[in-house]
């Protein structure tokens, strides 16, 4: 579950790490890979929610720290990112900034609910999306995660459709995302830049100490663990895209 954030002075994170493992899957659709792969290993997953059509808004500064810090492999990396979840992309309905943290194969997350904020982004131009996002924290957050965000822009949009599963031991929890879409948000209109990807990612979460368990599962995913970030795989195809 998301961890709720309320208003305090300080940002801080709980030290709630998990592992999210990440597979790439090509040539298949996700109705086969969920059929083959997902729903006949000995772990009996079962669907726990409806398909959805998750967005986002990635930030970074502009050396594009966080972009580097991933690629480089960084112990300590850091991802902020506005999420929001519907099928029209341009329309922002009560999203969540995350504020995802690593600390080398683990992870922990911080999340800023944003309730009743809406914003349409093809009505409206990067700058007046940003500034409205910033006062919408100021608003309902604090002055120092405002300030945080004030420092970053927008510098990748994206969306994908994900279905979520988990064992029967509640122990696991796995994602597929498909239909992965990129958009250059610099972009006057930034749908004429869409990028698309084909592949399919698995996503298989759980916590630190159930880790030894994982690997009979993750001998049964029959693909190779990748270092997969939508983030930095998107910035790479929009950038190829505007040089090409």
């Amino acid at each position: 579950m998301e961890k709720a954030v309320a208003k305090t002075h300080h940002i801080s994170v709980s030290n709630n790490y998990r592992y999210e493992r990440k597979f790439i899957y090509q040539g298949c659709t996700p109705e086969d890979l969920i059929e083959t792969v997902v729903l006949t290993n000995s772990f009996c997953f079962r669907e726990i929610f409806h398909r959805r059509t998750v967005n986002n808004i990635y930030f970074d500064d502009q050396a594009m720290s966080f972009y580097h810090q991933n690629v480089s492999g960084d112990e300590l990396r850091d991802k902020y990112r506005l999420r929001w979840y519907g099928d029209a992309f341009e329309s922002i309905n009560n999203p969540v900034l995350e504020i995802k943290k690593k600390h080398g194969a683990v992870g922990d997350k911080l999340s800023f609910a944003l309730s009743g904020f809406t914003h349409n982004l093809q009505q409206s131009s990067l700058i007046e999306t940003q500034e409205k996002i910033h006062q919408e924290i100021l608003d309902k957050h604090t002055p120092e995660l405002a300030l945080r965000l004030s420092r970053l822009t927008p510098s990748l949009y994206n969306s994908y459709e994900r279905r979520y599963f988990l064992s029967d031991c509640d122990t696991f929890r796995i994602t597929i995302d498909y239909n992965m879409a990129f958009y250059n948000p610099h972009f006057s209109d930034y749908t004429i830049s869409k990028a698309q990807l084909s592949d399919i990612v698995l996503e298989l979460k759980y916590n630190v100490s159930d880790d030894k368990e994982s690997r009979k599962l993750t001998q049964a995913l029959r693909s190779r663990l990748s270092k997969n970030s939508k983030y930095v795989r998107g910035v790479d195809l929009i950038h190829h895209q505007q040089s090409s």
